[in-house]
């Protein structure tokens, strides 16, 4: 019986099409019709087809060494050869990569998702603290003390000049001669100054969060962290006001 025909029949007895050994051994279809048909002058370089030959002959159950030599005896005239035998994969699908452009556009999407998450966190907290504190219509009744008939005096020439410097986070609404001037978050680092003729008032969302500077004098602490206090400053007395 020809070489090649007891493939044929191997594989016919257990069912296989070419298609299937194709698929099992990752030879090409067009190599295995050559070894059945023993056109073997069609097959790849010794190395690559003795392979083949091996795991044909492991996937039929047949004797991998003898079919080996009968097949080299009859491809190349000798049932020896010195040279290795290389098992030769063709993969079916080409491996997965990831191109580097994929690996850099994720990446940035990483960066904005992130950066998003901040800015939210930050409106999200910005806005729990306005809740707590939220804006009045009404003017805060503020008590003017009366100013004496006599001459103007020297601290009412200079008038009121408040430096607020924010330490932590604070909420602040500012009053200057009446009016509304200010009224929002201070960040730590952050500094303002409001200038009045007659007198400037302070309310405060965190009262420990902020040093006060009154016409060039550092004042003490308005309270303490998380206090909300108010107070005014006039141009009649330094540091007089009410709490």
């Amino acid at each position: 019986m020809p070489w090649g025909e007891i493939l044929r029949k191997e594989r016919e007895k257990i069912g296989y099409s070419l298609e299937k050994v194709e698929e099992e051994t990752k030879i090409r279809k067009y190599y295995l019709e050559m070894m059945e048909n023993d056109e073997f002058a069609s097959l790849p370089p010794q190395v690559y087809a003795t392979g083949f030959v091996k795991r044909y002959a492991k996937l039929l159950s047949l004797d991998e060494h003898e079919m080996v030599n009968e097949f080299k005896r009859l491809a190349y005239g000798t049932g020896h050869s010195e040279e290795p035998i290389i098992v030769h994969t063709e993969p079916v699908n080409p491996p997965n990569r990831i191109p580097w452009k994929n690996v850099v556009a994720g990446i940035i999407f990483l960066l904005l998702v992130i950066w998003a998450g901040n800015y939210l966190a930050g409106v999200i907290s910005e806005r729990g603290i306005r809740n707590i504190f939220p804006q009045s219509d009404t003017k805060p009744n503020v008590q003017h003390p009366k100013q004496p008939q006599d001459k103007t005096t020297a601290s009412q020439e200079q008038g009121v000049q408040l430096d607020i410097k924010a330490i932590k986070k604070c909420w602040l609404h500012i009053v200057v001669d009446g009016v509304s001037q200010y009224e929002g978050i201070l960040v730590a680092g952050e500094e303002r100054s409001f200038v009045g003729k007659k007198s400037v008032y302070l309310k405060a969302g965190n009262a420990g969060g902020i040093e006060i500077t009154y016409n060039g004098i550092k004042q003490s602490p308005l309270g303490n962290s998380g206090q909300v206090k108010e107070k005014e400053f006039s141009a009649v007395n330094q540091g007089a006001g009410q709490e």
